[in-house]
């Protein structure tokens, strides 16, 4: 498949100017992994949150004083977008890399990353995992049987996770994989806090594992101040939405976790749930509106 699929209306991009704290304050506002460095409207480099702890926080730098030019790695490797996945595939095994920008006529348009290649099974789980596999053994031994077997179980976590963030992303018609986690996780975090403490543990437990820990530490419930108005309200502020809109997207995010899980849990769920709510966990057709 081409990697014109990666195409990217917005990128999180700096300049070499920029402190390593706007760097920093970007990848978690944004919710990503890393931000490209441009100079002169040319990609002059990559910073990712590896490279934070270990090149600022590791060699005690002043985050507010270290430009993120002098952190970033130069000499990013890139592809265009009409190169197709299996190149893409290559690359990040010969290089040990994870992400990939895409570039058209020396102007940044896209990303294509490993996560993104996971949650379209560009290739069967053992050859991308062998990418996470290469890098664990860069500049040392060879990652033992068990530690292979280990990061298979991950990256196959992985795509289980991005699949439901994709699906979500598709139906609910979000620009980024990154919004549609937002999305996931603000109405998750208020299901759970809205059930008992087992229900709630029931359900969780029926989630992709990535999801499980962040969902445990919602407080126990159940808080009857969670309403449909209250949730609506919380993606209404992530996104900038008008209240018909945020209503739309919570019933298409609701739809999709009521498929995630089994009929019998949903239907559990559902129990604990006032009227209002229960009709946002349904199954139905992603076209459908509020």
């Amino acid at each position: 498949m081409s990697l014109k699929w990666y195409l990217r209306p917005r990128m999180i991009v700096l300049n070499p100017d920029a402190s390593v704290l706007e760097a920093a304050r970007a990848i978690e506002s944004n919710n990503v992994g890393a931000v490209l460095v441009h100079d002169r409207g040319r990609l002059a480099g990559i910073v990712t949150d590896r490279d934070l702890t270990i090149r600022v926080v590791g060699r005690g730098l002043d985050a507010n004083t270290t430009p993120v030019g002098e952190v970033m790695t130069t000499g990013v490797v890139t592809l265009s977008p009409a190169a197709d996945q299996s190149e893409a595939i290559r690359l990040m095994q010969q290089r040990n890399v994870r992400r990939i920008p895409l570039v058209d006529d020396g102007r940044l348009v896209g990303l294509v990353t490993l996560d993104d290649l996971l949650l379209d099974e560009a290739a069967p789980i053992e050859q991308l995992a062998s990418v996470v596999e290469a890098q664990l053994g860069q500049g040392g031994p060879a990652p033992s049987p068990r530690t292979r077997g280990a990061v298979r179980s991950a990256a196959r976590a992985a795509a289980t996770y991005r699949r439901l963030v994709g699906k979500i992303r598709e139906d609910a018609g979000l620009e980024s994989m990154e919004q549609a986690e937002t999305a996931l996780k603000i109405v998750l975090g208020a299901l759970v806090r809205r059930l008992t403490p087992d229900e709630a543990e029931d359900l969780i437990a029926q989630l992709p594992s990535l999801l499980q820990p962040t969902l445990r530490v919602e407080p126990p419930g159940p808080h009857k101040t969670v309403t449909r108005a209250t949730i609506e309200r919380e993606l209404a502020n992530a996104f900038d939405l008008d209240s018909a809109r945020a209503a739309q997207l919570l019933d298409r995010v609701g739809a999709s976790i009521a498929q995630t899980v089994s009929a019998g849990q949903m239907e559990d769920v559902r129990g604990q749930l006032p009227d209002e709510l229960r009709t946002v966990f349904m199954e139905h057709s992603p076209a459908a509106s509020h």
